[in-house]
């Protein structure tokens, strides 16, 4: 799915930027990839691996065609200055991808958190106990724009399995409601997990 959204690389720039990136390198026609990770482990077999914090890149203004924030990085930073710094590294005309949990999905209708420009929710991962952060939509949607990014696609993920784990379904099961009924499309806005397709002007 990616690779549908990134612009065409130019020889004069087709450096691609793929934060939290972990175990998974990117292998993209036409694109060479830095893959960075906070930890030095997972990226170490990969091509051009950067041990560094999203907050905090240590990279020129302007570096990358293309910056990638997926894999649910910003549930564990501060979006705000995540942000920033993909704004700062992407050149112009570049674009960016990021992906992010939604207070306003399926999954939190008629709780504490939802809508909640930003919340600390306990989640299950391998079955242990997490903290992850959740945000409004339109809190990231206002710190984009406000670096100069035009959003040009907003794609949902995880609508129907949403519904199920607020019904109480478990994260299996939910995983098999989402399955069962993905040929009818619920709108982004309800889903889980938001991506934004933004372009620097």
């Amino acid at each position: 799915m990616i690779s549908n959204f990134l612009p065409h690389a130019h020889l004069e720039n087709n450096w691609l930027l793929n934060i939290g990136s972990g175990v998974c390198e990117l292998q993209i026609k036409g694109w060479k990839t830095v893959s960075v990770d906070i930890f030095p482990t997972p990226i170490q077999r990969h091509c051009f691996p950067v041990c560094a914090s999203v907050e905090k890149l240590p990279f020129a203004n302007a570096s990358f065609a293309a910056v990638l924030c997926v894999g649910e990085v910003l549930a564990y930073c501060d979006p705000a200055k995540a942000l920033r710094e993909c704004a700062r590294v992407v050149a112009p005309s570049g674009r960016i991808m990021c992906d992010f949990r939604s207070s306003r999905s399926l999954r939190y209708w008629f709780t504490k958190t939802y809508s909640r420009t930003a919340d600390l929710i306990e989640d299950q991962y391998n079955g242990t106990p997490e903290p992850t952060w959740v945000y409004d939509p339109g809190y990231i949607r206002n710190i984009l724009t406000s670096h100069r990014l035009t959003i040009r696609n907003v794609l949902g993920t995880h609508t129907w399995s949403a519904l199920a784990r607020r019904m109480g379904c478990s994260p299996t099961s939910s995983v098999g409601f989402e399955a069962a009924l993905s040929h009818l499309t619920l709108p982004a806005q309800l889903a889980d997990l938001i991506t934004v397709v933004a372009d620097r002007l």
